[in-house]
């Protein structure tokens, strides 16, 4: 080890060379004071004087032009500050010796005993204290202020008292300074582990699927921990396994790697810290032993084994091995543990929103394949059902109808349920179009009158209607306006049988307010907002008597929103259910 090997701590090193540094600074006024004392006293052309004149000064600027922060910060410096405090010592004794500076010198040995404590370790403070007492003592004989020994105790034990104080403020200071040093690396260490932490986190952040994450996550962690080799394994939760995610990380770059598994239950060390979920550092690679099988397989000499949980739920496990420089240790494998959780947690989501992901798709293509079942289904039955309707139209002439009651009420009958089936696939082919957002909107200025006048035409009731005013114009597709009222009047006329339904429309600011109006049983409150959804029909024993598939609502609610309006449900008062209807005035459009 050479002389510059740094043993003592650094902030007690940096103390002492900032007290040397002060020190040698005072020192000069008092080579200042000591100097015009001398020519106050006209001693100054004395040999006595210029020997430790030139002495101190000397010294002291080779002092003031050192750097004393790397020359404290090694073994010899205890001994370097012996040295000077030595120097200061001797010349402030031999200006002592001269009987006219006396009074100006001795005092001045206190204060080094002072600057003593602070500055040196205990066994060489000792020293220089029982230095600064023989001084103090040879200068009282020297100078006849003492004529026996009893005569310089007081002065010694007052040197003594204030060695010993400074000490102790010393020790105390230097006690607190390594307290204020440990505490301060292990503040940089846990801000280090945080860095590390957020850069981990920031690379999980940016990545958005496995196949992404997996080598940016391993690369990042293995050059925290200056390792040649990463892996990251995942359980399987339907085969109870771990699986390797390829690709791997080897010496700084990403490898593609054949499927590699290993069994939860098996006795192999990565398997078994999956299962008890601490980290594991494995010191030698052992080739006899089926414990290290897939460290071997990896071509491992070293490795650290950390698993990837979220608080009890364990996703898997991370192997890292082979260091560039020296070995793994235990420290390394707590490091790895630490940024281990970050990555389990968000693994563990990613691999859940995949999987989420992964389903919807699925779900995505099953909803496709209905759609274009549906559409094509209703295409298919939509010309012979046309044929039909078209042959019972004709047969039910009245020149061609036939003469018996029975015969004409069965015309009818098939007259009706055929266009039921109509409106049926009519109603499944707005779904489909709905569903594939192909549905045509051509907007103009229709008069709710006539869409009104419309619905009378083709439903089977006559309901009432009220218009105010009168000449009230929307914005909206006459087709998809005439469908929602057909569909709403129909639903009414089946739910509230017997009872009379009501048409109402009004003006309101920027808009057109249509209610259609029943009094039937109502619509239960939890019921309001469900009523809108496809299939739904409320009373379900009453679907197969009263007819309907539940679409009819759900198309009312699609088509009004397309048209930029909205539809919502209320109670009526005294009992049944009224629709409102809001669409933009005709007006609007012509402004936009």
């Amino acid at each position: 080890m050479d002389g510059t090997t740094p043993t003592t701590h650094q902030a007690m090193a940096r103390f002492r060379a900032s007290l040397l540094r002060r020190a040698s600074a005072v020192a000069w006024v008092i080579l200042i004071i000591i100097g015009a004392q001398a020519v106050r006293q006209q001693v100054f052309a004395q040999p006595g004087f210029w020997a430790p004149m030139a002495g101190l000064a000397g010294m002291l600027v080779v002092s003031t032009a050192t750097r004393w922060d790397r020359p404290m910060a090694t073994r010899y410096a205890p001994w370097i500050a012996v040295a000077w405090l030595t120097g200061l010592i001797l010349g402030i004794t031999a200006f002592a010796l001269i009987p006219e500076l006396t009074a100006t010198a001795t005092p001045i040995l206190y204060g080094t005993a002072a600057v003593s404590g602070l500055l040196l370790t205990w066994w060489a403070h000792a020293l220089m204290t029982v230095l600064i007492g023989f001084a103090i003592a040879f200068i009282s004989f020297s100078t006849g202020s003492a004529d026996a020994i009893a005569d310089v105790v007081a002065p010694v034990v007052t040197v003594a008292v204030v060695s010993a104080a400074t000490a102790l403020v010393g020790m105390e200071f230097e006690r607190e300074a390594v307290r204020s040093a440990s505490r301060e690396g292990q503040i940089d260490q846990q801000r280090l582990d945080f860095e590390r932490l957020y850069e981990v986190s920031a690379t999980l952040a940016r990545a958005e699927s496995l196949a992404e994450i997996v080598p940016h996550l391993v690369g990042t962690i293995c050059k925290y921990l200056d390792a040649q080799v990463g892996v990251v394994l995942l359980y399987n939760a339907d085969q109870h396994r771990l699986e390797v995610m390829s690709p791997i990380w080897v010496n700084g770059y990403p490898l593609d790697t054949d499927p590699i598994v290993l069994d939860v239950a098996s006795p192999a060390i990565v398997a078994q810290v999956y299962r008890s979920g601490r980290p594991f550092l494995v010191r030698e690679i052992d080739q006899d032993t089926d414990a290290h099988v897939l460290l071997k397989e990896l071509g491992l000499r070293q490795a650290l084994v950390a698993p990837l949980k979220v608080e009890s739920l364990r996703v898997g496990a991370i192997i890292v091995g082979d260091p560039y420089v020296g070995s793994f240790n235990e420290d390394q494998a707590d490091q790895l543990g630490s940024l281990a959780a970050p990555a389990g947690l968000v693994l563990s989501q990613i691999g859940r929103y995949e999987a989420q992901a992964e389903m919807t798709r699925r779900l995505e293509e099953v909803a496709q394949m209905k759609t274009d079942f549906v559409s094509t289904v209703s295409h298919e039955l939509r010309t012979p059902l046309t044929s039909i309707i078209g042959s019972l139209d004709t047969v039910n002439r009245p020149e061609l109808a036939p003469s018996q009651a029975t015969a004409q009420q069965l015309l009818v009958t098939a007259r009706r349920q055929a266009g039921r089936l109509q409106r049926l696939i009519d109603d499944l082919l707005v779904v489909s179009r709905i569903d594939r957002g192909a549905i045509p909107v051509h907007l103009e200025a229709v008069p709710i009158k006539h869409a009104f006048d419309e619905v009378n035409r083709v439903v089977s009731i006559e309901p009432s209607f009220t218009i105010e005013p009168e000449e009230l114009t929307v914005s909206a597709d006459r087709d998809h306006l005439t469908r929602i009222l057909i569909n709403l009047v129909e639903n009414a006329a089946k739910y509230a049988v017997d009872s009379p339904v009501e048409l109402y429309a009004w003006q309101r600011p920027n808009k057109a307010v249509i209610a259609v109006v029943d009094h039937g049983p109502g619509i239960p409150e939890m019921d309001k907002e469900r009523v809108f959804e496809r299939f739904t029909q409320i009373d379900q024993s009453d679907t197969r008597s009263k007819g309907g598939t539940g679409l009819g609502l759900s198309i009312v609610k699609s088509l009004t929103e397309v048209m930029h309006g909205a539809v919502r449900v209320e109670a009526t008062e005294g009992g049944g259910a009224t629709f409102v209807v809001e669409l933009p005035l005709a007006p609007a459009l012509q402004r936009v």
